[in-house]
């Protein structure tokens, strides 16, 4: 029985008018070659997502009318599109609702609602582009605890850099999954008493994730 790919995204906060489509140019994983989108995660789940396959989407929404405006006008329909021309299987779009805070109460609930929502043995696939600085950090333990713990499979995470007029080739969607890898094999090698840890983490991400250091940029 194949495993169910669940795609993790934050609605962003840009205001009416500001939240702009663009092509993104994938950085170390061709899988993420797509049009345009205004969410990273949809190149994710047109890269990963097969024909028939049974997908969950689930949405970080601050409780802020900007918020819902993108998510309303923008993030349905690109879902829904996408799992139109892929023939996906989707029952909804499950939200996690968050206060418009910084506090740590508010993060910790965060925390705890994602890891709610993630079951066991899944693939998961999450964008780590928009919402407040600490948001990617909750993301990244939430899928760190999952992974440890629920025994699930983290696949890819992506990162959308998109700005304006921005002519240096820097600007694209990332792979940025080795990052979240290396956070478990610094922990292992601490453990170890490694003698050289850059060279072992080197070589260990190259194991986890061939295409570590390759400049096959598409």
């Amino acid at each position: 029985m194949n495993k169910i790919k669940t795609f993790i995204s934050v609605i962003p906060f840009q205001e009416p008018g500001k939240l702009n489509s663009t092509t993104y140019k994938p950085h170390g994983n061709s899988k993420l070659e797509y049009g345009e989108t205004r969410f990273p995660i949809i190149p994710v789940i047109n890269g990963y997502a097969e024909n028939n396959d049974k997908i969950r989407v689930i949405a970080v929404f601050t409780e802020n009318d900007n918020v819902k405006h993108n998510y309303e006008t923008y993030f349905v329909p690109e879902i829904n599109a996408v799992v139109t021309k892929k023939e996906l299987a989707l029952d909804k779009i499950e939200i996690i609702h968050t206060e418009d805070k910084e506090d740590i109460e508010t993060q910790l609930k965060l925390f705890g609602d994602i890891i709610g929502k993630i079951a066991d043995n899944e693939d998961i696939y999450a964008c780590i582009t928009y919402g407040t600085k600490p948001t990617p950090i909750i993301e990244s333990m939430a899928l760190s605890y999952a992974y440890r713990l629920k025994s699930v499979s983290v696949k890819c995470i992506v990162y959308g850099r998109n700005f304006h007029n921005d002519t240096s080739g820097s600007n694209g969607i990332y792979d940025t999954t080795s990052l979240f890898y290396m956070d478990s094999i610094v922990n292992k090698l601490a453990e170890m008493k490694a003698a050289d840890p850059e060279m072992a983490i080197r070589i260990m991400l190259k194991g986890i994730m061939p295409e570590m250091g390759s400049d096959d940029d598409v």
